[in-house]
């Protein structure tokens, strides 16, 4: 495989990985923090550096249902 077939292969992956973090920040920010055990500043964290796994753990568990 040369470089044009891999960047086929992983741009549509990087465009969802972070779309996936934006949103995940933006959830965070428009509905004022996450819920416990952890602080809102800890999801940020782990959202921002967690690559493709942090959205999806703050959506599946620290995401609050309250708004």
């Amino acid at each position: 495989m040369d470089l044009s077939e891999w960047v086929l292969i992983i741009a549509p992956l990087a465009l969802i990985q972070i779309g996936l973090a934006v949103y995940a920040l933006y959830d965070i920010y428009k509905r004022g923090g996450a819920r416990p055990p952890l602080p809102t500043w800890v999801w940020v964290i782990i959202v921002a550096f967690g690559q493709f796994w942090g959205p999806l753990v703050y959506f599946f568990l620290g995401r609050r249902e309250d708004v």
